[in-house]
């Protein structure tokens, strides 16, 4: 996984928390870089240490790389070209600002898009001396999987990067402003939202 993945992931999951039905609707690059994914924001779960190295992510994601976006033909044949350039203008798509994009209905990553192609969880198994459906403690407690990347996560331990992806799970988002924050908050600092 590279920063493009990271950077397509982590819009998928914005744009889940805010509303599922806007996975196929239309957005502007301008939302995308200033409301869904803003550095500033997001610079953590990206695991991207410099705006710089962010910019060239937003920039391969919108030039339509992997096929994660779709969007403006001239749009992404000019960003192709600008990071195919010796030295690329990082901050090229923001020319593009009001430019229509949309999440691909064929990305490769459909997992991201649609959660409900998940199968359902196996029924009971039922063991010696013990009816089905009779669970054990050993079996209520599944381990937990990466909300990232659904990786299985170790158990008895305290985690704070999934060992898969190294995406931050100690931190979340406030899905009505966008501000990080930890486990075990009652309420968002940047607006006063309730953490559900």
């Amino acid at each position: 996984m590279d920063d493009l993945d990271r950077v397509f992931q982590r819009l998928v999951q914005n744009v889940k928390s805010r509303s599922p039905d806007q996975l196929a609707l239309p957005f502007t690059v301008a939302e995308l870089y200033e409301q869904l994914i803003p550095y500033r924001h997001n610079r953590r779960e990206l695991g991207i240490e410099t705006n710089q190295d962010y910019e060239i992510a937003v920039m391969r994601l919108l030039s339509g790389e992997r096929g994660y976006i779709t969007g403006d033909d001239a749009m992404q044949d000019s960003l192709k070209k600008e990071i195919a350039s010796q030295n690329p203008d990082t901050g090229a798509f923001r020319e593009f600002a009001t430019s229509q994009i949309s999440i691909s209905p064929a990305a490769p990553d459909n997992r991201a898009r649609d959660e409900s192609e998940t199968p359902p969880p196996p029924p009971p198994v039922s063991r010696p001396g013990k009816p089905a459906g009779a669970a054990g403690i050993d079996e209520l407690r599944a381990p937990e999987g990466c909300r990232y990347c659904s990786g299985t996560l170790p158990e008895g331990r305290e985690i704070t990067y999934c060992p898969h992806c190294g995406q931050n799970l100690a931190l979340n988002q406030c899905p009505a402003c966008g501000t990080e924050m930890e486990k075990g908050w009652k309420f968002c600092i940047g607006c006063g939202r309730p953490n559900s």
